[in-house]
């Protein structure tokens, strides 16, 4: 005779302690982020954090060992926004190449747009697989589209991922030192779609295309 189902839906669901463990983790992070743009990582003490959050000290180490912890998980939650936000939330027509396009000059432009950021991703421990990390998933959605709909043409596309996400790391860094200037941006941006298959006059009429858009 076969057992009675049992419903363990509700085993899952989040119980009241973890919802409010959820809350005051949240409340840290927030007053982390206020204070970092108010004074910068080098002035932020845990002490004025859990003040801030209006949470007892103690509590800072239920969530985080320390604070740099707390920073990276800060910084890693600000890229992901960034990068899901280069792409549609309805793709309808809208060409993979420009996507693609217009997601490298948004998230290198940091080093123009934002500089004080930018600055503190490139310097944290283990930036860039920080930074890899955080940007990778919609990379890859947006470069699975591109296949699909054969826009792109790529051999591996974790070698594509890894290969243009880390430079595009690397040009932040390179920018933020003053070694390139204005429309580097514009230029990695066409050498990437490039690298994805489009030929090179395509791949500069797309990246204008994608850069009128975001001055739009």
């Amino acid at each position: 005779m076969m057992g009675a189902v049992v419903d363990t839906s509700d085993r899952n669901a989040p119980t009241r302690s973890d919802r409010q463990r959820e809350r005051t983790r949240g409340k840290l992070l927030d007053a982390g982020r206020t204070l970092i743009a108010e004074r910068g990582v080098a002035g932020l003490r845990i002490q004025e954090i859990t003040e801030r959050a209006d949470v007892a000290l103690g509590s800072f180490y239920n969530y985080f060992s320390t604070k740099e912890e707390l920073v990276e998980v800060i910084v890693g939650e600000s890229l992901s926004a960034l990068a899901a936000a280069t792409l549609p939330s309805q793709w309808g027509d809208a060409d993979p190449a420009e996507v693609v396009a217009a997601a490298i000059l948004r998230v290198v432009r940091l080093a123009f747009d934002d500089p004080d950021f930018a600055r503190l991703v490139v310097n944290l421990a283990h930036s860039d697989d920080l930074f890899l990390a955080a940007t990778h998933p919609y990379a890859r959605i947006a470069l699975e589209r591109g296949i699909a709909d054969d826009r792109f043409d790529v051999v591996d596309i974790e070698v594509a991922l890894t290969a243009i996400i880390g430079a595009a790391f690397a040009l932040i860094r390179e920018l933020l030192n003053g070694h390139h200037t204005a429309g580097a941006e514009v230029a990695f941006a066409q050498l990437a779609l490039a690298s994805l298959g489009l030929r090179p006059g395509e791949a500069a009429a797309v990246t204008k295309a994608a850069a009128s858009r975001l001055s739009g």
